[in-house]
């Protein structure tokens, strides 16, 4: 089941609400002017699945969305608990960025945690299959695919710009995926 805590980022050990409803989350994300929904995906695939899987899977249903929202490029993370490289990946966007263009983060299947700061309060999203989480361009965020992961998310992109580190160490600050 997703899960969005809301905090004020002065306070990341107590969350000010938690939701689990997706029309809870929506609206309170919305209210923040962010763009959060529950999409219906082509088929059911397990993180790890192979990319010519994946591709077969997901390649046109995805090009026809990121058409549909503007998007140019995507990233896929795609991993189980025995990935080679889970830790490298997991730091690649686990402190603080921000990027130029909007961006979407997609989850397909397994969780992983998206937290996303905007004026005093940080929005920590536990996404699972279907939830689909818009980030306006210039928004500070983090991505956390956890210690051991299982995850199938790809994050969409207006731009081929990549995410850029803030040098702002807020993400420490709060509970990592797992904690």
């Amino acid at each position: 089941m997703s899960s969005l805590a809301v905090h004020l980022h002065t306070a990341p050990e107590l969350p000010n609400k938690v939701l689990n409803h997706a029309d809870d989350i929506a609206s309170t994300l919305a209210a923040a002017g962010i763009d959060y929904r529950q999409v219906e995906l082509p088929t059911e695939l397990r993180p790890g699945c192979e990319q010519a899987e994946f591709d077969a899977a997901y390649g046109l249903w995805l090009q026809a969305l990121m058409g549909q929202e503007g998007h140019v490029q995507q990233e896929l993370f795609n991993l189980q608990r025995n990935h080679p490289q889970k830790l490298e990946l997991r730091a690649r966007h686990l402190d603080e960025q921000v990027q130029a263009s909007t961006s979407a983060w997609l989850f397909i299947g397994g969780f992983a945690q998206l937290s996303v700061r905007l004026d005093d309060y940080v929005y920590v999203l536990r996404g699972e299959r279907g939830d689909l989480l818009s980030v306006p361009a210039g928004t500070r965020h983090w991505f956390d695919l956890g210690e051991e992961p299982h995850a199938l998310v790809v994050r969409l992109s207006a731009s081929e710009q990549a995410p850029v580190r803030t040098d702002d160490d807020i993400a420490s600050r709060f509970a990592r995926l797992g904690d």
